[in-house]
């Protein structure tokens, strides 16, 4: 059986065809037959759910099948074109043949460049990571009406997904905790939610091809310590299709969710490699997101996002008195800890922006303290409800502040001139990280909390 496809290769590089049958059969057939091939290649390997490695594997040796296919076509032509006018054939076509060969050879190294080339490097990349893409967990909460998706999207995700909706007919909302994935396995899922018509809900990240997942969404929830991160569709993630068809059907499905266009130009012009995470008030501002829940909206999750992504300055003036005075507290005791401990640390952990030495000044916090902070900061996110149109009222807080500098003058003379422009006492950490403690401090201990909390926004504004 193999004997005659041996001859054939053989016969069509020697030239040995005529050149009809090696133009339009080996030439055009047999293109048509590999891409084809190739198609239905990658239909099966999505449907078997293979590791990420094997599919590595496979898509270098696509890669290169191609190329030895491609150069066996355009000599075995071109040989056949030069022994065209001694088989009595007319010199016209000869030569017509010739100039299709050389265009079709620049074609062919152009597509290389542009697409060949990424695509190798995505199979040696997939076949280095082996296993390390391909991990997820899947979980049934509330009672069966809501899912969990944690960890990658790999292949085969939307298809475990759509085995426990059909199990579990109840679910009526996903939660996606997912830094991305394969873009096939996000779109899937997109359409899997809408055919289900599920909400979708993330409490922790939600990056990549899981914000494609996450539109889908009949209405979309984030935790209020979940983060969203955005960027155009790379060669490391397009599954064999072209950037930038990916990047328009990307911006066809937030158009179709009513997402704004200044949104959607930034999203898709973010590089591959790199990731944009919005606030949470302009992810609400753009309609990508409709709600900010805090976790107890829906079932409890081991996921949250990191809250260094998802802190923003505005919690600092809409939380809730009793949260925001918590956090001080928490943040003060912190600050009068590394002061004794050594005020360089407290300076920095103050003011990272003027730190040069770089040191991890948490490390050296105990983990009392740490604790303290970390549950202070999560109460303040959770109780938190962010609002685009807020608008700060001072009330009596310059009145109350004005008291407190009277204060610190008494107790130090120089903690004015230190507070009026710190930067000029970088070099006095000891003086400069008393100041700042002494002011806070003085906020801290103003009769009642509702005072507390409205210098404590005072201090923050502009």
């Amino acid at each position: 059986m193999l004997a005659p496809i041996r001859n054939l290769i053989k016969e069509h590089w020697q030239g040995d065809f005529s050149l009809g049958f090696a133009y339009w059969v080996i030439g055009v057939g047999v293109t048509l037959l590999l891409s084809l091939a190739i198609f239905l290649v990658d239909k099966l390997l999505t449907i078997l759910s293979i590791n990420t490695s094997f599919y590595g594997g496979v898509l270098i040796l696509l890669c290169g099948l191609v190329l030895l296919v491609t150069l066996w076509q355009l000599v075995g032509i071109w040989r056949s074109a030069r022994y065209h006018t001694s088989r009595g054939g007319r010199t016209m076509w000869a030569n017509a043949a010739r100039v299709m060969v050389v265009i079709a050879a620049v074609r062919a190294v152009f597509d290389f460049n542009q697409f060949g080339v990424g695509q190798l490097q995505e199979g040696f990349g997939l076949l280095a990571q082996g296993e390390s893409l391909g991990t997820f967990e899947l979980r049934i909460l509330n009672q069966g009406t809501e899912l969990e998706l944690i960890g990658s999207l790999p292949f085969g995700t939307a298809d475990s997904v759509q085995a426990l909706l059909e199990r579990y007919p109840n679910v009526q909302v996903i939660h996606l905790n997912s830094k991305g994935g394969r873009i096939s396995e996000g779109v899937r899922l997109y359409q899997l939610i809408q055919q289900y018509n599920l909400d979708t809900y993330s409490p922790s990240e939600c990056s990549s091809a899981c914000t494609i997942a996450f539109m889908g969404g009949a209405k979309r929830y984030l935790g209020k310590r979940g983060i969203l991160g955005f960027h155009s569709a790379s060669l490391q993630s397009v599954d064999g299709n072209d950037v930038a068809q990916l990047n328009d059907e990307f911006k066809r499905i937030y158009r179709r969710h009513g997402v704004s266009e200044s949104f959607i130009r930034q999203a898709v012009r973010v590089a591959g490699a790199d990731i944009w995470y919005p606030g949470q008030l302009e992810l609400l501002d753009a309609r990508v997101v409709d709600e900010l829940v805090p976790s107890e909206r829906f079932a409890s999750t081991n996921a949250f996002g990191d809250r260094k992504v998802n802190w923003q300055p505005e919690h600092l003036q809409q939380a809730p008195d009793t949260e925001l005075v918590g956090y001080w507290q928490a943040t003060v005791d912190i600050l009068n800890y590394l002061n004794y401990l050594e005020p360089r640390h407290c300076v920095n952990y103050m003011y990272p922006q003027w730190s040069a030495e770089g040191a991890d000044v948490e490390s050296m916090l105990p983990a009392n303290l740490i604790d303290a902070h970390e549950n202070a900061v999560i109460k303040l996110i959770e109780r938190t409800q962010l609002r685009s149109d807020y608008r700060s009222r001072t009330g009596t807080a310059p009145i109350l502040f004005d008291s407190v500098l009277i204060q610190l003058e008494q107790r130090n003379p120089e903690y004015l001139s230190v507070l009026d422009d710190p930067e000029q006492y970088i070099n006095s950490p000891r003086l400069l990280c008393s100041a700042t403690i002494a002011l806070y401090e003085g906020a801290l201990r103003q009769s009642t909390v509702d005072r507390q909390a409205a210098l404590l926004r005072y201090l923050q504004q502009d």
